[in-house]
């Protein structure tokens, strides 16, 4: 099983061959902005270092976002040219998903929190107990001062919104929040391509035509048209 995996929904943007449940190949950037750019050298990179072509790949995976819109498509684009240029299946998988599997294991609810700037984040709460992480809140995207309205049990949290806000948090919401070191706070291609083959073999697949982004809140254009305003922390 070979699965080529793209991963670009935040700030961290990757490329990974997965071959028999063994990541082969991973390329990874923080620059946002130059996803679209690194996307095809970076697929070039992967294929080349796992002795692979284009065509020898059984399945694309794509994440599918919560994060940036921009982003969420540059990968989308990518995997549905690839699908329909080769007639292949593809896996989706949501980054608040990919950042709960990291931390597979966990005695806690895993408490997912990807930053989605103007004080907002986009928020997943999840049981581990299953062989894949389960929600058991959201996917929603809500003001970081309603977050500890979210959460009343001891969580192990994962995400960029951590580093962005935890510093506005309540004392009470603090107290209930664990944080490891060793887990990442971005989504990454090689969580999806591994992801993605159990996927495969246990026939959860679409079709180029049926993927659809996870976009749980309005663009910044859409929501400076409406008007919509969001307090500043203080």
């Amino acid at each position: 099983m070979k699965i080529l995996a793209m991963e670009t929904s935040t700030a961290v943007g990757g490329v990974a061959v997965i071959v028999d449940g063994k990541v082969i190949a991973e390329e990874t950037t923080l620059r946002q902005k130059t996803h679209s750019e690194i996307i095809s050298p970076f697929t070039e990179s992967c294929l080349t270092e796992a002795g692979l072509r284009l065509e020898d790949i059984d399945a694309f995976a794509v994440g599918q976002g919560p994060g940036s819109f921009t982003g969420i498509r540059v990968a989308a684009n990518a995997g549905k040219t690839f699908a329909y240029s080769f007639n292949k299946p593809m896996v989706t998988i949501d980054s608040l998903v990919l950042l709960a599997e990291r931390a597979r294991g966990s005695d806690k609810p895993v408490l997912s929190i990807i930053n989605a700037y103007k004080n907002m984040v986009y928020l997943g709460l999840f049981d581990m107990s299953g062989p894949e992480p389960r929600y058991l809140k959201g996917p929603a995207a809500i003001p970081v001062r309603e977050l500890s309205q979210h959460i009343n049990q001891e969580v192990l949290v994962v995400g960029d919104g951590w580093e962005a806000y935890n510093e506005y948090f309540p004392e009470t919401l603090r107290s209930l929040m664990h944080r490891s070191s060793e887990l990442p706070d971005y989504p990454l291609a090689s969580t999806l391509g591994l992801m993605a083959e159990k996927r495969v073999q246990s026939g959860q697949t679409l079709d180029w035509k049926s993927f659809i982004p996870l976009y749980i809140r309005a663009s910044e254009a859409e929501e400076t048209k409406k008007g919509i305003l969001i307090t500043p922390l203080k």
